[in-house]
């Protein structure tokens, strides 16, 4: 499944936190795919809370929003999951730019 990530972020992107664009903003930053650790310490960039909290966060909360809008699928090893990865296309480099800017400007926003 494809998902027009520009209209996701634009227009269907529920916030209740910076959560959400800045994961994909990490995913779309390392070519579609992060670990759940690389996901968490961007979040904890914002928040000087435990990586090990949004860790959870990440796997529980907003990585399950996203898999269920089919924009993320989760990376497992075994039964753990230890990453997501986008459910695009490879994007351009000005298109995975646009996109960054997208997140960049929906967590300016929220704050």
């Amino acid at each position: 499944m494809t998902i027009d990530l520009h209209d996701y972020i634009t227009n269907r992107m529920k916030m209740s936190h910076i959560y959400q664009p800045l994961m994909l903003k990490v995913l779309l930053e390392n070519n579609g795919e992060a670990s759940v650790e690389q996901i968490a310490s961007a979040l904890l960039s914002y928040d000087q809370s435990q990586v090990e909290y949004y860790g959870i966060r990440t796997k529980e909360m907003v990585g399950k929003v996203l898999t269920n809008n089919g924009v993320v699928e989760p990376v497992k090893l075994g039964r753990k999951t230890v990453g997501f990865r986008l459910n695009i296309d490879t994007a351009s480099e000005p298109h995975t730019a646009s996109l960054i800017a997208l997140c960049d400007n929906a967590i300016t926003d929220y704050l």
